[in-house]
């Protein structure tokens, strides 16, 4: 028996203060959210970092970022028109629920919004799921009347389906999604010089070659001498996405594939780097959000991982956790892995660089990206 009924829920609060490929991967959990509640005003908070994303998202009725206030307290920015107004009515009034679909550990706060938000049910993810988060989150669980506690080792997207169900909805477990507009489509063809035409005709690779964590980047020259395999075998064009912490990689890969790349690294924000995801034939990323951006827009993706295989499925670096989510179409996405951890490192690779992910050979890499692009290339949509 669900805990709630939806179709009658006035106002949610859904607080979603992590990065951005997570938020990328709650579309379907806010889409079916929607579905399931029609009529209620759904309000998103969102970390400022990730607000150009949300900003755009069609299930919700508002969007705010919080933020600290000076002398202390929060104080909140309204990202949607209208949405810092829609909040305030609808904290005043009391959420009907607030919900926090982040399965593992909180390290932004999260639960301490939603518990303050003056719902009468705040549900999410139990303390217990993760020890991490049974570490960094001791006593959360308080916060909640709903605490769930789903099987561990499944997809992100698949545990926020089972937050969905326990509040008696359907489970959503169709495909990542990400609104753009004609002006981020406009703006990534005018990087990549598509604005009067269609190039020359070459496919394009859209490649970033970083991740939040160093242990994460598979190394810039074994990236290089992959991306070179790919390229070359397609005659491609490379585009290299990133912050500008990820120029040195894109300075490597141009000298490994001169006259074929394009410096896109510190010039794209998130939705128009996912509109040039969405103009590539293929993409090549590290575990990180671009990954889940390429998936949102539909392109094959190759992504490499520190988590060696047999690593523990729950890890926080697991691919079973956080590996591209196709929607079911699981042939367009690749997870390339080291076949084992590393000494000294055993469940997963714990470095403070790059290590288990170096054990990745860029010749097997290039020769399976290759048989991936073999099979999806020209099949988006």
């Amino acid at each position: 028996m669900s805990v709630c009924d939806l179709a009658a829920v006035r106002s949610i609060l859904v607080v979603k203060l992590d990065e951005a490929g997570d938020f990328v991967m709650a579309t379907p959990f806010l889409r079916g959210l929607r579905a399931a509640a029609p009529r209620a005003r759904i309000l998103l908070a969102v970390r400022e970092a990730v607000a150009d994303l949300a900003l755009t998202c069609r299930w919700v009725d508002g969007v705010v970022a919080p933020r600290p206030k000076e002398g202390g307290g929060i104080d909140f920015r309204g990202i949607t028109p209208g949405g810092l107004k829609l909040f305030a009515e609808c904290y005043r009034a009391g959420f009907d629920l607030a919900l926090v679909p982040r399965y593992d550990f909180d390290r932004h706060g999260a639960t301490t919004l939603a518990a303050n938000g003056r719902a009468k049910l705040v549900a999410g993810f139990s303390e217990r799921v993760t020890p991490w988060k049974a570490e960094g989150n001791q006593g959360f669980d308080r916060a909640y009347g709903l605490a769930l506690t789903p099987p561990p080792g499944r997809h992100e997207v698949e545990q926020n389906a089972a937050l969905l169900e326990a509040l008696g909805a359907v489970a959503d477990l169709g495909p990542l999604e990400l609104a753009l507009t004609a002006e981020d489509r406009a703006e990534a063809q005018r990087l990549l010089g598509l604005s009067d035409g269609p190039g020359d005709g070459r496919p394009l690779i859209a490649v970033a070659p970083g991740a939040a964590s160093p242990r994460r980047d598979y190394p810039a020259d074994r990236l290089a001498a992959v991306v070179s395999a790919v390229a070359g075998a397609l005659d491609a064009r490379v585009a290299v996405l990133g912050t500008a912490a990820e120029r040195h990689a894109a300075a490597v890969l141009a000298a490994a594939l001169p006259g074929r790349t394009i410096d896109l690294t510190g010039a794209t924000p998130l939705r128009v780097a996912a509109a040039v995801m969405a103009e590539a034939a293929l993409a090549i990323t590290m575990d990180s959000a671009p990954a889940h951006l390429a998936a949102a827009a539909g392109v094959p993706v190759a992504v490499f991982s520190c988590h060696p295989i047999g690593g523990d499925p729950n890890h926080f670096h697991a691919p079973e956790r956080f590996r591209p989510w196709t929607g079911g179409r699981d042939e367009r996405a690749l997870v390339l892995r080291p076949a084992t951890a590393v000494p000294p490192c055993i469940v997963s690779c714990l470095a403070a660089e790059a290590h288990c992910i170096a054990a990745i050979d860029p010749a097997d890499a290039a020769r399976r990206i290759l048989a991936l692009a073999a099979t999806t290339m020209g099949e988006q949509g």
